[in-house]
């Protein structure tokens, strides 16, 4: 008689027993014959800034004995939550990273797919960068799991993982090790300074300040190079009472349930800047933690895109060009939130005379560029990223009061079936496209007319 499989339920939801996320885990694992399981609530147990040493530690002794990991995560702002990251540190800081070594692995996560692609690639490469054997996970919405069709897929997923684990099959590796390249960035400075304006109020974020880093050079090029005054805020130097806790308080009530005034922080911030610098720096295949912690700490704001014609851009120090997903959220972030980014810019590709070019061009372009009230159109990111939250809110409008609020405000809610003319006009037109003579009148005369308003408009000469 063959030994059980052992397995391990990473529990990253901050909620606990609560979460979402891990009804899904225990589904899969119960219906699963043959696994012994347990779960390890490491969102809940990281969430404050204390936690317990010897759970820690007892932790690390149930993951090296089992023969597989299921991460249970939800998605916060783009990615798996601070307390997931903070894990991965932490066992880093141990010398402890051999206990996922040549073990399977898989996710379950669930969100409301927005941008949970950039959650999944992440954590699958960062189990491979630790040996893990890593089969691509689930991604779920809140509804799922009661769907009786869906419960049978997720049977077989887990069981062909199972199957996986115990024949110890082969899976295929979707990402290369990281090769750092570090070239220290040192450019020329004349040290001479003009005079700053102080009618754009201009904010720049940063994990670094006034050290020898890279990130701290780019920055002095571009306060240097900025026409405007900047207030610079180091984001370690906040006194944060712990992690986001999921607790959604702020959605239902107005107000974090966290005493450190990060809400007021972060809203008086935004809400009275008209230009936002984030420079970062890059640490293992994302952002330096201490950036999680920051953002899903900004979601105190709800569903609301807080940048929205704001103008920014990104000062990056790392091998971004190594991580194409890094990439993809900051430029989501910026078409989703409508922020008006002028570019990332970062220190892989260039460096000294050409970077530091660069870096001057974009501080004077982002000038430029807010003083013309510059508003960039939305790509692919944007559109499908905003209209997720669109259809959340409006389906939660009676909950999520303030959300709800400023969709409204702000006409987000462009559904186009609630558009009476698109409505008579396909009334129409289904019942005249019945007939093939219609249809082929219609196939000879679609091009001049597709473009018949832009082509007046052009030929026009009006502004």
């Amino acid at each position: 008689m063959t030994q059980p499989t052992t397995m391990v339920i990473v529990n990253a939801s901050p909620k606990g027993e609560y979460s979402l996320t891990l009804q899904y885990a225990r589904y899969l694992m119960m219906h699963e014959q043959d696994v012994v399981w347990n779960v390890l609530d490491i969102g809940e147990m990281l969430t404050d800034n204390d936690y317990e040493s010897e759970w820690f530690h007892a932790s690390l002794e149930l993951i090296q004995e089992c023969d597989a990991v299921l991460w249970a995560t939800p998605v916060y702002t783009m990615l798996v939550p601070y307390q997931l990251l903070r894990f991965f540190q932490l066992i880093q800081q141990e010398g402890k990273d051999s206990i996922f070594s040549g073990k399977y692995a898989t996710s379950i996560m669930s969100c409301f797919h927005y941008y949970d692609h950039l959650a999944q690639h992440w954590l699958q490469a960062t189990c491979e960068d630790l040996g893990m054997w890593y089969m691509e996970g689930l991604s779920v919405d809140d509804k799922d799991l009661l769907n009786r069709t869906y419960r049978q897929s997720m049977r077989f997923f887990m069981a062909e993982f199972h199957r996986s684990c115990k024949q110890r099959l082969p899976l295929p590796r979707q990402s290369r090790e990281i090769v750092q390249e570090h070239v220290p960035f040192k450019p020329q400075l004349d040290g001479r300074q003009v005079g700053k304006r102080e009618d754009i109020r201009t904010v720049l974020l940063t994990d670094e300040v006034g050290e020898d880093g890279n990130l701290s050079a780019m920055i002095k090029v571009f306060l240097a190079s900025y026409p405007n005054k900047v207030e610079v805020v180091d984001i370690k130097s906040f006194p944060y009472e712990g992690a986001c806790q999921g607790c959604l308080r702020c959605e239902l009530v107005g107000e974090c349930d966290r005493k450190d005034g990060f809400q007021a922080f972060y809203q008086n911030l935004v809400n009275s800047c008209d230009v936002l610098v984030h420079a970062m720096n890059l640490e293992g295949r994302y952002l330096k933690p201490v950036w999680k912690l920051f953002l899903d700490r900004t979601f105190s704001n709800g569903h609301r895109t807080s940048m929205m014609g704001k103008h920014t851009c990104y000062l990056v120090s790392g091998p971004l060009d190594q991580l194409p997903y890094v990439r993809q959220f900051l430029e989501g972030k910026d078409m989703v939130g409508r922020e008006n980014s002028v570019g990332v810019i970062s220190d892989d590709l260039c460096h000294d005379e050409e970077l530091g070019r660069l870096i001057s061009e974009t501080a004077l372009r982002l000038d430029r560029s807010a003083r013309a009230h510059f508003q960039k159109g939305a790509n692919f990111l944007g559109v499908g990223g905003m209209k997720i939250f669109r259809d959340l809110i409006y389906g939660m409008r009676g909950v999520v009061r303030d959300d709800h609020r400023f969709y409204k405000q702000r006409k987000l809610y462009d559904f186009p079936q609630r558009k009476m003319g698109h409505q008579l006009f396909n009334l129409f037109m289904g019942v005249a496209f019945w007939f093939k003579p219609v249809r082929l009148q219609a196939y000879q005369r679609m091009k001049p007319l597709y473009i018949a308003k832009q082509k007046q408009l052009v030929d026009s000469g009006k502004i």
